[in-house]
């Protein structure tokens, strides 16, 4: 790497250096409700914002899988789930990623920088191989998820610490179901519906008190957001206070979304290959604030992530990746994957495992998704230009023979790894509590966890008061929130 001459008086603690490398990942966020996205969003997100004024905004970036450990494992290493292996979350019998992965961690520790690491969910623990070129990997080691308010004053301390280089890692968890915690954010009153025969709809993990209107978790949802928001906004004014934000290179995004009522699962992700689970967030603030303001519309991928930042500090690329820098990435086509097909009543897919797994390949005008369903496979085309949310298949709609191509190649590649689901007798108790309660494994008999209030470390502080426009004002459910599947 080029190294500066250090100035001979080092003013503040500062010095002649090459750029931090922030990454800010808010887990499980739509790309519909951050405001640099969508102008009408139901969170409010000001610091996600101001970040976007000073960067460029990818408004068509995709997660090549709607599952927290794969989409990261990509991230990390610029690969394609199938190049890295890492299809599944470990608990569910998938890899971990492999040693021979070099990660952008390990890429730039070899070029001097420091390099922490502070994620806030279970998935994220060591066992699944990310710590790799991390001298910190900080994450829950007690309970199943950390506050985001937690991680960040951790990561901000360390941060104190360190006058050189440094790459940041912070995960953010607070969108992620369930969404309890958020008391005094949004009402909970007794005019959410109950039980109004919708409830199975909505995983055992996620629900609260019987309550089965989607509004109620829609507001929970965008006050999450909001938390989340602020957290970021303390990474950047403490960047800023250092004098540090300007010459920084920052990257903000999320690993997938999450499906509100759109399909036949609500408050879930994993689940589908649809765009409201793949389609996410990308900002990138370059140093010296290079491109602010830019808007690129043309499709990118997060495995463009790690590539990019290690040619923007002029360093050597990652051996295997897939991706591409940014200003370079051409995607005319390209697939995503869903993680597998839950036990849940409501699901259609089959086989039950990752034997049920959707896919999906888009170019600039189209989406096939191939769902496997008990009656074999089935393909849906979708016109991205008119239905960009891919809600309303095409009737009668020859599927370009291309994409067809490409998902079916997906699944045969899928099929050829042989990616059983464990028994749930081979986890620890403590650990299948902890992902059942996250959603990540199904409860037996299909119960709902026990206990409605939020486990110490959960969610946002309890009775913290939404600051104007963020969460739901009393008597109203978030705006903007998907509209009931017909």
């Amino acid at each position: 790497m080029r190294r500066f001459a250090l100035l001979a008086g080092l003013l503040a603690g500062a010095a002649c250096r090459d750029p931090d490398v922030i990454v800010l990942s808010v887990d499980t966020l739509r790309v519909d409700h951050v405001g640099a996205f969508n102008p009408d969003s139901p969170s409010a997100t000001p610091a996600i914002d101001a970040l976007a004024a000073d960067g460029v905004v990818y408004t068509e970036a995709w997660s090549p899988i709607s599952v927290t450990g794969p989409s990261f494992c990509s991230l990390m290493t610029g690969e394609e789930p199938g190049r890295h292996g890492v299809v599944l979350n470990v608990f569910r019998g998938g890899a971990r990623l492999p040693a021979r992965a070099t990660t952008l961690a390990e890429a730039l520790a070899d070029a001097g920088y420091d390099t922490g690491a502070f994620v806030s969910g279970f998935t994220l623990r060591k066992a699944l191989g990310l710590a790799q070129g991390f001298d910190v990997y900080d994450r829950p080691v007690q309970s199943r998820r950390r506050r985001g308010d937690e991680t960040t004053d951790a990561a901000l301390a360390w941060l104190g610490e360190h006058r050189g280089e440094r790459f940041l890692w912070l995960h953010l968890f607070d969108p992620h179901g369930p969404l309890r915690g958020l008391d005094g954010m949004v009402p909970a009153g007794p005019r959410w519906e109950r039980d109004a025969g919708r409830g199975g709809r909505i995983p055992a993990y996620q629900r609260i008190d019987g309550i089965s209107d989607p509004a109620f978790y829609e507001a929970r949802y965008a006050a999450a957001v909001s938390f989340a928001d602020r957290q970021v906004g303390r990474v950047l004014d403490a960047l800023k206070a250092a004098g540090r934000y300007d010459e920084a290179l920052i990257v903000f995004h999320a690993d997938h979304g999450e499906s509100f009522t759109e399909r036949d699962l609500w408050f879930d992700h994993g689940t589908t290959a649809y765009a409201e689970q793949l389609h996410v967030p990308l900002i990138v603030k370059y140093p010296d604030n290079r491109g602010a303001g830019t808007r690129v519309d043309r499709p990118v991928s997060l495995v463009d992530v790690a590539p990019t930042v290690l040619a923007t500090l002029g360093l050597d690329p990652l051996p295997d990746a897939d991706g591409r820098p940014l200003d370079e990435a051409r995607h005319p086509v390209w697939t995503g994957e869903s993680s597998h097909c839950k036990a849940n009543l409501h699901l259609p897919c089959r086989p039950r495992g990752p034997g049920g797994k959707m896919f999906a390949a888009r170019d600039a005008r189209w989406t096939v998704v191939r769902r496997s369903l008990a009656g074999g496979i089935r393909y849906e085309l979708y016109d991205r230009l008119a239905d960009p949310a891919e809600r309303r298949p095409v009737a009668g709609g020859e599927p370009p023979a291309g994409l067809v191509a490409a998902v079916d190649a997906l699944a045969a590649e899928r099929a050829a790894m042989h990616l059983p689901e464990p028994p749930r007798e081979t986890l620890p108790p403590e650990e299948r509590e902890a992902l059942e309660a996250l959603g990540y494994i199904e409860p037996e008999g299909g119960a709902a966890p026990a206990g409605e209030g939020a486990p110490t470390g959960e969610g946002a502080p309890a009775g913290e008061g939404a600051p104007a426009g963020e969460g739901a004002p009393a008597g109203e459910g978030a705006k903007g929130a998907g509209a009931s599947r017909p």
